[in-house]
């Protein structure tokens, strides 16, 4: 297969960079570094209960998002893309446990 006709994948397993951060932003730009810092969505929302709690729930969000993207994947696809090695871990004990379970269909 070509280079083109492989599309990348659109989800990082990785977060972008500080410095990644900061490139994107325009030279010129008319913010200020202390506007970009509110305008992001991953600023904590404060020490309310509430934020704590949309936190918390993000995060249980993400990394269900992460298992449902690394289902598919075998190990050395997660590491080639950079997973983290929780998820590579538990990706393996998942398949392992699939094909325990299922043993029993190719006897017979």
């Amino acid at each position: 297969m070509s280079a083109q006709a492989c599309p990348s994948s659109p989800v990082s397993f990785a977060p972008p960079s500080a410095e990644r951060k900061q490139a994107a932003l325009p030279a010129n730009s008319v913010f200020s570094p202390a506007q970009a810092v509110r305008q992001d969505r991953a600023a904590p929302l404060g020490s309310s209960f509430f934020g704590w709690l949309w936190s918390s729930y993000r995060k249980h969000r993400n990394v269900a998002r992460l298992r449902n993207l690394a289902v598919e994947m075998d190990e050395h696809m997660l590491q080639d893309v950079g997973a983290p090695n929780w998820l590579i871990n538990e990706a393996a004990v998942n398949r392992d446990l699939t094909r325990r379970r299922d043993v029993n269909y190719l006897r017979w």
